[in-house]
């Protein structure tokens, strides 16, 4: 986490303050939406949103609200969370939707018991939805964090994206986020890894966040590295969306046969089912080697590329010799705020 010296940047602050309150703001935008769930997108608008949040906060908080930054990140961690489950679980009930209709009479029987139990944990995932969102509205996060944040917005015209101490802050962050990444780099040839390649899907997405906070210092020059950092995310998102099913369906069908044993008082209605849900096993398993070797192939060809350390070499910092430019000093007096004292904070 970056420590600020007793003087913020100015440019730091006013950059910074920009991408936390425009990342607010597409949150707040689909809560209504959210409150609907009629249309599953809003969910994942406001997910990515509150994801991207949490991202910005540790990279810019610490030198726009030192005391604060960790507790609005924590609060803001429990929409995300509700909106993660909801989100996936939306995913699963589309995706088992669409291929419901390609499937015969034998195999349908099982998938649309397994669609039906879906819906029935969509709703009740809806009540622990509006309860965060309740939550966040009741404990005035959004006030609070737009009445610190929005005085820098006065100053955002005289933003200079060339500032030195800007662009070592996009130095650091980016490459901190490439080694957390690139330290998963030995689990790409061991499929049996599951954790281990969805951690470094979640590596991969922090790192992607932080390029495109950072990518207007850059004009368009980070753009190819952001869509191969997409493309990687898809893959193993795919990859982990796979891993998940292959370990629940199990379950799902053991935890059906009972269900069925205790209102029947026995087990033959339940054999219906067997042959769509082995389908789908099937159909995942095989899904999973193919997207596994899609990515294996995909990062040979970045490795080929010299992609990560062209990044590198890309977002490297050098110090100039000159000493800082006397508007930044000038701003800086104007925007840096007075040390946080006596706000109620632990």
């Amino acid at each position: 986490m970056p420590k600020p010296k007793s003087s913020p940047n100015p440019n730091v602050q006013i950059f910074g303050a920009a991408i936390i309150l425009r990342q607010l703001s597409a949150m707040v935008d689909e809560m209504e939406g959210v409150k609907k769930a009629e249309d599953i997108e809003a969910v994942h608008r406001m997910r990515v949103a509150s994801r991207r949040l949490r991202s910005a906060l540790p990279i810019f908080g610490p030198f726009l609200a030192p005391r604060r930054h960790e507790n609005w990140r924590k609060r803001i961690r429990a929409i995300t969370r509700a909106l993660g489950a909801a989100r996936d679980t939306d995913v699963q009930i589309e995706h088992l939707t669409e291929l419901v209709s390609r499937l015969t009479p034998p195999e349908r029987a099982g998938v649309r018991r397994l669609l039906l139990r879906l819906r029935q944990r969509r709703r009740e995932m809806q009540k622990d939805v509006l309860k965060a969102l309740r939550r966040l509205e009741k404990d005035d996060l959004v006030a609070e964090i737009t009445q610190k944040l929005a005085p820098f917005e006065i100053y955002k015209n005289q933003l200079d994206l060339s500032d030195p101490p800007l662009r070592k802050l996009a130095d650091e962050q980016i490459q901190a986020r490439l080694d957390e990444f690139l330290a998963f780099e030995p689990y790409v040839n061991r499929p049996e890894c599951v954790s281990e390649l969805h951690a470094m899907r979640i590596a991969g997405k922090h790192l992607r966040y932080t390029l495109e906070f950072f990518a207007p210092l850059f004009e368009d020059e980070l753009k190819p590295f952001i869509k191969s950092l997409r493309q990687c995310q898809d893959l193993l998102g795919a990859i982990h969306d796979a891993d998940v099913w292959i370990a629940y369906l199990p379950q799902f069908i053991e935890e059906e046969r009972q269900r069925t044993i205790e209102y029947f008082g026995h087990a033959r209605p339940f054999k219906r089912l067997l042959p769509g849900l082995f389908y789908y096993q099937k159909l995942r398993e095989e899904e999973r080697q193919n997207l596994y070797q899609q990515f294996v192939n995909s990062w040979q060809e970045w490795q080929a590329e010299n992609l990560w350390e062209n990044l590198r070499r890309r977002v490297a910092f050098h110090l100039p010799d000159s000493e800082p430019d006397s508007q930044a000093t000038a701003v800086s007096a104007q925007t840096t705020q007075p040390e946080e004292k006596n706000d109620g904070e632990s």
